[in-house]
């Protein structure tokens, strides 16, 4: 679909291999004395004024597998026709049930290049399915018509880098910057129906996007406290899209989004840590041939996190985390777990 696929793939690989092979071998050749134990860091490693910083040290590679369940549900009561009185109303009355769920398998590969500088590059899979219930509730019928749509690829793989920009004095000031490509299938290039919409479930947004970010940590011992503020630019593009066998082709530019979250880690020995937060996005109308369409929304998506670390031995770690949503547009429920693992 996008010009941009191709391309982003090539770059992305290139500068990942390039970068990472590099610094490879010069880690290797290295005989730096008292050099401390490369070890997956946690909330309770921040507290260490011993360490070199709070990314990845250099020279450790970290090869982070993860798995992560999202549901999500809406129900919606549609009138099509009009109202004679506030309690009359002339027309079709149809009422509608929709549960989404998506898995998501991603391999993540995180590689200090110095101990203020990380590189990171992550591979998705993702799986969804989606169930559609609808049924009219002024007419006569046995039950609701059920349709189910399922999808299955390879999601949007992302690079990115992290700078540490003070290493001596807390708060400690983090820098990212994070390309995404558009490796996973759009929602452009999947068939799609006016009665339904999508007749098949993209696994990408279709769209690259570029995101610089900000994060700042302040240890207390023994807690930690965190926020992050981002930026997510999405890339104007071309699409072609295909609606009950006609084609039309458009330049959208989908909207960007804002973010905002803070919270809390809270070390309670060496091994296990917790942490609790807090994160608002809202995304930006989009626009369709340079102009915003009257059926455009300003979305908030507001949610509550909650997370647990365990460290299983000085290389791997446990990560178990769960989010809910405060707002309608935010999905209802979403559980992760991620187990680090370091590499020596």
């Amino acid at each position: 679909m996008s010009i941009f696929n191709n391309k982003s793939c090539i770059a992305l690989l290139a500068l990942i291999s390039g970068t990472v092979a590099a610094e490879t071998e010069q880690a290797t050749n290295s005989t730096e004395p008292n050099t401390k134990p490369k070890r997956v860091q946690t909330f309770g490693d921040l507290l260490d004024p011993d360490l070199p910083g709070v990314l990845t040290p250099k020279g450790s590679f970290v090869l982070d597998t993860s798995f992560s369940f999202t549901q999500n549900s809406s129900n919606r009561v549609s009138v099509v026709g009009y109202t004679v009185l506030p309690s009359l109303i002339v027309g079709l009355i149809e009422a509608s049930d929709t549960d989404r769920t998506t898995l998501t398998f991603g391999l993540t590969g995180r590689y200090g290049i110095t101990n203020r500088l990380e590189v990171e590059a992550r591979i998705p899979w993702v799986y969804r399915y989606d169930s559609v219930s609808k049924r009219d509730t002024n007419t006569p019928a046995e039950g609701a018509t059920t349709t189910t749509f399922d999808g299955s690829d390879i999601g949007d793989i992302e690079a990115a880098f992290k700078y540490q920009i003070n290493m001596e004095t807390a708060p400690y000031w983090i820098a990212g910057l994070r390309f995404k490509t558009t490796t996973g299938t759009s929602p452009y290039d999947v068939p799609a129906s006016t009665e339904f919409g999508l007749e098949e479930l993209p696994t990408g947004s279709g769209f690259p996007s570029i995101e610089p970010s900000l994060t700042m940590i302040m240890p207390m011992d023994p807690a930690v406290i965190y926020a992050n503020l981002s930026y997510i630019w999405n890339i104007e593009d071309d699409v072609t899209t295909e609606l009950d066998g006609s084609s039309t082709k458009s330049k959208i530019d989908l909207g960007d989004t804002i973010g905002i979250s803070a919270g809390m880690g809270f070390a309670v020995n060496p091994k296990f840590s917790f942490s609790l937060g807090l994160s608002h996005r809202t995304i930006l109308k989009s626009k369709i041939n340079g102009s915003t369409p009257s059926d455009s929304k300003l979305l908030q998506l507001d949610s509550i996190s909650m997370g647990a670390n365990y460290a299983i031995n000085p290389e791997t770690t446990l990560n178990v985390g769960v989010s809910a949503g405060l707002t309608a547009d935010a999905p209802d429920f979403q559980l992760t777990v991620r187990v680090p693992y370091t590499l020596r």
